[in-house]
């Protein structure tokens, strides 16, 4: 699956209209991380989530493939945004502590995206997706969600690798 760029023609009115989560959410996401040091943002789009990430993790690795969406994104110092693919992060294996995926899941290959997510987590890393992505899971990555409080989703995966130094 190759990248289709649905939103760098108008990633300045993106920015604009997109909804936001409650900080709740967010301050829910944070306490299911054993630590707090590295969050990856995938599909960050203009960086909603990586702003309220922000406020709770150490520092927070937000990608998106397009260019014009991570350009309209609101800067932090503690917020490293990259242009790349959800399928490609340029984490190092086992060095985050979380994974999330705001509204971006149904644009990814899953296969290639959750073969990332099990590099880049250490044993008991976590990921969290949004209540409106699970339909999009299928199989053993759907089978590994549980739920949280107030419909909140948290894959919790039991890997092997012990976290990056």
């Amino acid at each position: 699956m190759s990248f289709q760029d649905h939103f760098s023609g108008h990633a300045g009115a993106y920015h604009e209209a997109r909804p936001t989560y409650p900080d709740a959410l967010y301050d829910w996401l944070a306490a299911q991380a054993r630590v707090r040091d590295l969050v990856w943002d995938a599909g960050c789009g203009n960086g909603q989530a990586s702003v309220a990430l922000a406020r709770r993790f150490a520092r927070v690795h937000a990608t998106d493939p397009s260019a014009a969406q991570i350009a309209n994104a609101e800067m932090h110092s503690n917020i490293d945004y990259r242009v790349e693919p959800a399928e490609q992060c340029s984490l190092a294996s086992a060095s985050a502590d979380l994974v999330t995926v705001a509204q971006a899941l149904h644009w990814f290959d899953f296969a290639r995206f959750f073969a990332e997510v099990e590099r880049v987590l250490p044993v008991n890393g976590r990921t969290g997706y949004s209540p409106d992505e699970q339909a999009q899971l299928s199989g053993g990555a759907r089978g590994q969600l549980g739920q949280g409080e107030a419909g909140r989703s948290l894959n919790t995966r039991e890997g092997t690798r012990e976290r990056a130094k």
